[in-house]
């Protein structure tokens, strides 16, 4: 039975030519337009470490020292600075000191630098480079894959060793090979020796750097540096979130001066509810310790915030991704209703057709089977439309030079997704027409003819 009712939805379509073309045309516009930005949805609201990032927590204390009060300083300047950049950065002392303390089972100091990087030999250069400088955790605990050598220690990192680690496309750029262990890279006047080659890492959005944007199309950092020793060789961040009163109105304005300005983030691994409670506990402990030994002219305030709600506090995710989803899925559904409207009409076309059928004892069911399985087919002719569109629509999307747009492609998540949503579209816009035909009167019909 269901074989014959296929045959006969088949049948409808070849009948019905330009009504079904104008459906099928319908039905793939309105996924596509749905797809296109559900898509560009799934790339920025992705998790951009699967199975670690809920383990990974951002560490701050504040202590940026204010002004003291009775000066005649604002409110504002009561805390040193205005705290406009608000990515949760801290001093080198505090993070030196959480670090030290090891109350979590792996943690990292991490910090962006620009600098030039040449080769040993001054043969090649890359100009104005973004850099890592972080801590031996770093590449164990984001789950970087080391590909030639090895990491540097914690030992390394306490000696303020000039070691690094590279990858393996800066290697092929600086030295014409992957493998560039042991060779050299300067750093200002400094040699830093490649110790390990990695897998090119980019994790999108990139949370632990939001300072320079949370999204690359151009891949990551390509060089890694013990931070102890990219600050002995003169690097320094570039920005800060705010500076201590005295040394801000020493040098007229903030600098990232990790001394004397909130310029690093600290973040640790924690695996369990226990552990997190304890490391939260803790921050707050020595942020009021540090109140006790030196004063801030401000509250003591700590916090400890995990991957997601970070993102999240820092809007990583555009509320214009969102809106435009909402706007396709309306495009989209004003399309199923303008396709319920021409199978209906199409479908009470043939009511003295359907009237005869039943007549002769075909059911209502056989009748509402056909015309859904005739409206699903139109529909799944319009999801394979919908294919080459919603990559046209990626396409147009990749040539608008956005920060993230270089990262947009249909992944097999999302296929499944417009392959789900083309049955599901199939059947609810079948399903009026459908039902509306089989409620004919066969008596009726047979009489009028």
């Amino acid at each position: 039975m269901f074989a014959y009712n296929l045959e006969l939805a088949l049948h409808g379509l070849r009948r019905f030519p330009r009504s079904t073309l104008l459906v099928v045309l319908t039905v793939a516009l309105g996924l596509a337009a749905c797809m296109t930005t559900l898509t560009l949805l799934h790339v920025l609201s992705a998790d951009p470490l699967p199975g670690r990032s809920q383990h990974l927590y951002l560490a701050w204390v504040d202590t940026v020292l204010a002004k003291p009060k009775g000066n005649g300083s604002t409110d504002m300047a009561l805390d040193g600075i205005s705290y406009s950049q608000g990515y949760e950065r801290i001093k080198l002392a505090d993070a030196q000191a959480l670090l030290a303390a090891h109350r979590a089972p792996r943690q990292v100091v991490v910090t962006d630098m620009i600098a030039d990087i040449v080769s040993e030999d001054g043969k090649h250069a890359q100009n104005q480079q973004l850099i890592l400088a972080t801590s031996a955790d770093f590449i164990p605990m984001f789950g970087v894959s080391l590909r030639y050598g090895r990491n540097w220690t914690a030992a390394e990192d306490a000696a303020h060793a000039p070691v690094a680690v590279i990858d393996t496309d800066l290697a092929r750029e600086l030295f014409g090979t992957a493998d560039a262990v042991g060779r050299g890279v300067r750093l200002n006047h400094t040699v830093f020796r490649v110790v390990g080659v990695i897998v090119p890492y980019a994790p999108q959005p990139r949370f632990y750097g939001l300072n320079f944007g949370a999204y690359s199309s151009d891949g990551g950092e390509g060089l890694y540096l013990p931070y102890t020793a990219a600050l002995d060789a003169g690097l320094m961040p570039p920005d800060a979130d705010a500076c201590d009163a005295a040394y801000q109105d020493a040098h007229h304005g903030m600098s990232g001066d990790p001394k004397h300005c909130a310029s690093l983030n600290v973040w640790v691994q924690l695996d369990t509810p226990h552990q997190v409670t304890d490391y939260r506990r803790f921050l707050q402990n020595y942020v009021e310790q540090q109140k006790a030994l030196a004063g801030f002219g401000k509250p003591a305030r700590s916090t400890l915030t995990d991957v997601a709600d970070w993102l999240k506090r820092n809007d990583a995710v555009p509320d214009s991704a969102r809106l435009n989803v909402w706007l396709a899925a309306s495009f989209l559904l004003l399309c199923m209703f303008n396709v319920v409207g021409l199978l209906s009409a199409r479908f009470l076309r043939q009511s003295v057709e359907v009237g005869i059928r039943r007549a002769l004892g075909a059911p209502r069911r056989a009748i509402f089977l056909r015309h859904v399985l005739e409206a699903g087919l139109a529909c799944l002719v319009g999801g394979v439309l919908a294919l080459p569109l919603t990559l046209l629509g990626l396409w147009v999307l990749r040539q608008q030079g956005d920060e993230f747009s270089g990262l947009v492609r249909l992944d097999p998540t999302m296929f499944g997704a417009l392959f789900a949503l083309t049955l599901a579209v199939g059947v609810l816009v079948g399903l009026v027409p459908a039902w509306r035909v089989s409620r004919v009167e066969p008596g009726l019909q047979v009489k009028s003819e």
